[in-house]
């Protein structure tokens, strides 16, 4: 076959690579939202207020969730069960399976910031190839933080792989925050695959799940630590968890106002706007769905939290364009009076939730 492309979707939010690649795969597929919505909702930080690393929480989607199957392989048992890792690829798209795994990022075009300038390991996402032209279909953040799906020609992309291993020396060139730490990133292959009947529960497709829902927006009111539920898997992790962030992403903001060395996290802040999107369209849907007959009354409120959000997204954005601090004289009254409001109306939400899962 000379080309074949495996179906994809521009993702409806974009946070981090794994999570938004697969959202992009999967989000065209009716079967992904009850899971998705009814688990999307928790929000964890790092205790280093310079350093937030904001995340919805479980951050390896594709670790739980039950609607995509994951098979593992390692980078050296590739390499010796097919030397060819360009016809390895097109292989798997071949068989319906996306292809992921980490990259260096200076032999790669599309990545024009880092192209023949800086040595960075990433995920790179394939969902396609064209025999004639010699490229490969892939997303990933390429250019000025933007996801987009790029061609990257078969060369580029074996030198590109190649070069991970002979690169892994687990330096950080912090000015241009290029990592060639493998540590840090997808240390082998991910192959992916939509499968509608969940393998966790009896091959039965996943249902909406108030109770959940319910149980985990009282994690987030109350600040609990929700990866205490997830010890079968992975270590609780000692992060802040749920309205507990606002303290943090204000003493962010504190600390970049009066230090020099410390840089606004733009990322967090954008996805702090992402979050409160999630939780507009998470109503919609148990509303359109008749899961939730209140969910309208909510909506409103939502969408203007959403919008003060993305009010300090630009915020974050316009520091660090201009460099003034003198820009963010209000953003930690406004993230504070944000708090107060979703406070509010997760509150009541919640509520009703936990009443109608009994």
């Amino acid at each position: 076959m000379a080309e074949r492309r495996l179906p994809i979707n521009y993702p409806f939010v974009t946070t981090y690579p794994q999570p938004t690649n697969i959202i992009a795969m999967l989000s065209m597929q009716d079967e992904f939202y009850p899971w998705f919505y009814s688990n999307h909702i928790q929000l964890k930080c790092s205790r280093k207020p310079y350093a937030l690393d904001l995340l919805i929480y479980p951050d390896n989607i594709q670790r739980v969730c039950p609607v995509l199957d994951v098979q593992h392989l390692t980078r050296d048992s590739a390499a010796r069960w097919f030397p060819s890792i360009v016809a390895f690829v097109r292989d798997c798209i071949d068989d319906g399976l996306y292809f992921q795994a980490t990259v260096n990022s200076y032999y790669i075009r599309a990545y024009s910031y880092y192209y023949r300038q800086f040595h960075r390991f990433h995920e790179i996402f394939i969902f396609g190839y064209d025999t004639r032209l010699e490229i490969f279909y892939a997303a990933d953040f390429f250019a000025g933080g933007k996801y987009e799906f790029r061609e990257v020609p078969f060369a580029e992309f074996e030198q590109a792989y190649a070069s991970v291993d002979e690169r892994n020396d687990g330096r950080i060139d912090y000015e241009h925050a290029a990592s060639t730490d493998l540590n840090n990133h997808l240390s082998g292959i991910e192959l992916l695959r939509f499968n509608a009947r969940s393998v966790f529960h009896a091959k039965r497709p996943y249902a909406a799940d108030i109770g959940n829902i319910a149980d985990v927006l009282e994690d987030y009111l109350l600040a609990r630590n929700t990866s205490k539920k997830y010890t079968a898997f992975e270590n609780a992790s000692p992060d802040h968890f749920g309205m507990s962030i606002y303290g943090m992403l204000v003493r962010h903001i504190e600390l970049v106002q009066c230090r020099a060395d410390v840089s606004c996290d733009v990322r967090s802040f954008h996805l702090l706007s992402e979050h409160k999107k999630i939780m507009f369209m998470r109503m919609q849907y148990l509303g359109e769905t008749g899961v939730y007959a209140n969910a309208a009354r909510y909506l409103e409120r939502l969408k203007e939290i959403e919008t003060q959000s993305q009010k300090l997204r630009n915020i974050a954005i316009k520091y660090r364009v201009s460099g003034n601090v003198r820009v963010l004289d209000h953003a930690a009254g406004a993230l504070l009076a944000m708090a107060d409001s979703e406070r509010e109306v997760l509150s009541s939400m919640q509520a009703e939730l936990a009443q109608l899962a009994e």
